[in-house]
């Protein structure tokens, strides 16, 4: 098996199902395919030759690569080319430049870390191997090392950079970015994303036009506004058919992915830390590693594509026990009481819940301080005794005689103005020195920059994971950065704020996630405004909106699910009319729709009607018995809910077969709709559980399940097929 295979001046990198290639011009290392698997020998004829173009030449021989209109692996500003550079270098003399030429590559055997960096991991037994190429400017000393890590049974590259200064003079970088692929083909879409909050991950699709295409967020998170991926798919490309690549950054903070096209049709597909705002000192001998960046490709349409990023991001980004452990069913009391509870109303709801089969309970925000509102008490992380007067440890004890775990809800990185803590530690907030920072929601953000703020994080979640049996933290972030500013740092280190957080964070994550092995962590931000390869590599599930309408979370977890996998998203079933949207809609659409994410509730138990506690029963005894098909199945989208009557999902495990469908549209006459199925064996024979009838793969395939609906039915018809 070569995974690597490196001849004169050729790197092809294989995965099971494709190809990577690249080539040394004189050099200017070059991108030369990237595809459907190749044999392994000489590509040489695909290499793009460049003729002068009128601006820029750097010889008249056509070995040297004129680079205005070359594929260029990593573009560089001031290079002689006018693509969207990769790196910017200031130099101490001014100039922004830097001339890298390849030196060095060495294959390792399996990965290594990134240093502070959540990443993609390799396992004893992984086909895994990465080349490291090492390009240098030999006037300042600036070296570059280019990762390209080959996940080969994943069909997955991940890419990062290291650079170090080894020069005599500092140098500052403007614009470091992960990886750039160029493609000689014009002819491609772009599906990128846009949100807000309550409305993550909606999804556009467009012709890439040489005015670019740019996803980029500047907020301090991965934000609700934009996810920090990018795919570009042939014009023809289905959801199951055609070609498509796409790129997702592993990062939390500021990102910047582009596609941009050149006058000569070139193509440069690249994704990283936004270079606005961004300026990284370097002293000599010191170092500075870039996010990874994950990539693959497909030609089995946009359903393909996206399984190798669930597979790749389930098994080798998520970590610890609950990457392979069934998640438990959970029931949120936020949309049950917001502030207003006491440890009596926690015991009813955990007496209710038990009954129902649910397996944890979390109590969300308002435990702490004196919080009965959203005005005061963040930072403040001692238990509330005038609601909770047993104390927490005996609450707990309370719940887990009931046969269910308990979680809590932390908001670790902001501070309330009206804190016991910002009276002993002022200088913590995140400010400007001299100016007022700005509230948002009442709160402000502490500076993790500062290792002392770091320890505090750290030291406010682990005494409460000390003293009580809390399995689950929610971690939730509920505001954007204003005032970027450090009591900490110094002035010229002010350019590296959004990464030095970002760090911080990691650094604490890190820490609780090792010390703390047990404990499911879950990310929030206001929803899914920080919804990232970064953050589930410490959080395998992260809660996907604060939208918990059936209908909105079709589309937001259709988007969502382009890139990350089901078991990552958190889906809930929630009262109506919902809270959000006021909209009624059937407990069957709010149970199948919530299978389509890590599944769990969001309500009153002790409120539900009798004939809808069966209901939920029988339905979590259902999720229960198939949970390793919803965990780790192959999901199929069957269709898109922003364009079609209907949403409709499928997973595949095994000899197992789900299918879910929500009506969107009503109409009054009847109208027939056949679902065609895929991922089945077209020879095997498929039982409904349901009523008995069998069908060959081929028939459910090629036909399809055939649907009669008309305005008559429910609003928002749902129905759920299970075919063994």
């Amino acid at each position: 098996m070569n995974i690597i295979k490196v001849t004169n001046n050729q790197f092809q990198l294989n995965t099971q199902n494709t190809s990577y290639v690249m080539h040394n011009e004189n050099g200017v290392l070059c991108h030369t395919y990237y595809g459907k698997r190749l044999p392994d020998c000489d590509h040489s004829y695909m290499i793009k030759r460049n003729r002068y173009n009128g601006d820029f030449q750097s010889d008249v021989s056509e070995n040297i690569p004129s680079l205005d209109n070359a594929l260029l692996e990593y573009p560089v500003f001031g290079d002689g080319g006018i693509t969207n550079p990769a790196l910017e270098v200031l130099n101490s003399d001014g100039t922004n430049f830097a001339d890298l030429k390849v030196v060095d590559f060495v294959v390792h055997n399996g990965k290594p870390e990134i240093d502070g960096l959540p990443a993609s991991y390799a396992e004893d037994g992984d086909n895994v191997q990465t080349l490291e190429i090492k390009t240098v400017d030999s006037f300042s000393g600036v070296e570059v090392s280019l990762f390209y890590a080959v996940f080969y049974d994943y069909d997955v590259i991940t890419r990062w950079v290291k650079i170090t200064n080894n020069g005599e003079n500092n140098i500052t970088l403007l614009k470091a970015l992960s990886g750039n692929i160029a493609f000689d083909n014009h002819n491609y879409d772009v599906i990128s994303n846009f949100g807000t909050w309550a409305r993550e991950r909606q999804i556009e699709r467009a012709p890439l036009l040489h005015t670019g295409a740019v996803v980029e967020a500047n907020c301090g998170s991965s934000s609700h506004s934009t996810n920090p991926f990018l795919i570009m798919a042939e014009r023809n490309t289905t959801e199951h058919n055609g070609e498509a690549v796409g790129i997702a950054l592993a990062y939390s903070g500021n990102h910047k992915m582009s596609a941009n096209l050149s006058r000569y049709n070139v193509v440069n597909l690249s994704g990283g830390i936004s270079n606005d705002n961004f300026r990284w000192n370097l002293e000599k001998g010191e170092s500075f590693s870039t996010p990874e960046l994950v990539i693959s490709f497909s030609d089995s349409g946009l359903n393909g594509l996206s399984q190798n990023f669930h597979s790749i991001i389930k098994n080798r980004v998520c970590r610890g026990i609950y990457r392979d452990k069934k998640r438990p069913v959970l029931l949120n009391l936020w949309e049950a009481c917001y502030f207003n509870f006491t440890d009596e109303t926690i015991k009813k709801a955990a007496d209710s819940a038990a009954d129902l089969g649910v397996e944890l309970l979390v109590i969300d925000d308002g435990w702490f301080g004196k919080r009965n509102n959203d005005r005061s008490s963040l930072g403040d992380w001692n238990v509330n005794e005038e609601k909770i007067k047993c104390g927490l440890d005996e609450l707990c004890k309370y719940v887990n005689s009931k046969g269910l775990m308990l979680g809590i809800w932390f908001e670790p990185e902001m501070i309330s103005p009206d804190s016991e803590l910002i009276k002993k530690h002022p200088e913590w907030v995140m400010q400007i020195k001299g100016r007022k920072p700005t509230e948002t929601r009442w709160q402000l953000m502490l500076d993790l920059t500062n290792p002392e703020v770091q320890d505090f994080v750290y030291d406010s979640i682990a005494n409460v994971l000390k003293t009580t049996n809390i399995e689950y933290i929610k971690w939730d972030y509920n505001r954007t950065m204003a005032h970027i500013g450090s009591t900490y740092l110094k002035a010229d280190q002010m350019g590296e704020y959004y990464h030095r957080y970002i760090l911080g964070l990691y650094n604490v994550l890190e820490r609780l996630t090792t010390d703390f092995p047990k404990v499911l962590f879950e990310g929030c931000a206001s929803g899914g405004g920080r919804f990232d390869i970064g953050m589930l590599y410490y959080t395998p599930q992260i809660w996907t909106s604060d939208d918990t309408d059936a209908v909105e979370r079709a589309e937001i977890q259709y988007g969502t699910s382009l890139i990350y996998p089901m078991s990552c998203i958190s889906a809930h079933v929630s009262v109506c009319p919902n809270h959000q949207t006021g909209r009624t809609t059937s407990m069957a659409a709010r149970h199948i729709f919530a299978l389509t994410g890590s599944f769990g509730y969001e309500l009153a138990p002790e409120k539900i009607a009798e004939n809808d506690r069966e209901y939920i029963k029988n339905f979590i005894k259902f999720y229960n018995d198939n949970f390793e098909v919803f965990q780790n199945g192959k999901y199929y989208r069957l269709s898109n809910p922003k364009a079609d009557d209907y949403a409709i999902f499928e997973y595949v495990y095994n000899n197992k077969v789900i299918v879910g469908l929500m009506r969107l549209k009503t109409h009054a006459v009847n109208l027939q709709t056949n679902v065609k199925l895929v991922g089945l064996d077209e020879n095997k024979i498929y039982t409904d559980k349901a009523t008995g009838k069998t069908y060959y793969g081929s028939q459910l395939m090629n036909y399809g399940l055939k649907i009669m609906t008309n305005g008559r039915n429910n609003d928002f018809y749902a129905m759920m097929w299970e075919f063994e």
